[in-house]
């Protein structure tokens, strides 16, 4: 099995935006601007962190 560690950076990221997009961890400290942000790009993250961590995934086992 080949393993390719540069599949942990896309893998990490889209956790991170998926964390973000749920409301799990906040892009700002404001409310008010951590909402607006949220309403912004949340909708979006939520299915793109997905493919970008399956994308990680797929680096990582050597797949890609």
């Amino acid at each position: 099995m080949n393993v390719n560690l540069e599949g942990l950076i896309p893998l990490l990221g889209g956790l991170y935006a998926y964390l973000l997009a749920r409301g799990v961890l906040r892009a700002s400290k404001d409310p008010v601007k951590n909402e607006a942000w949220l309403s912004k790009w949340g909708p979006t993250l939520k299915w793109l962190a997905p493919l970008v961590m399956l994308f990680g995934l797929l680096l990582l086992f050597g797949v890609l």
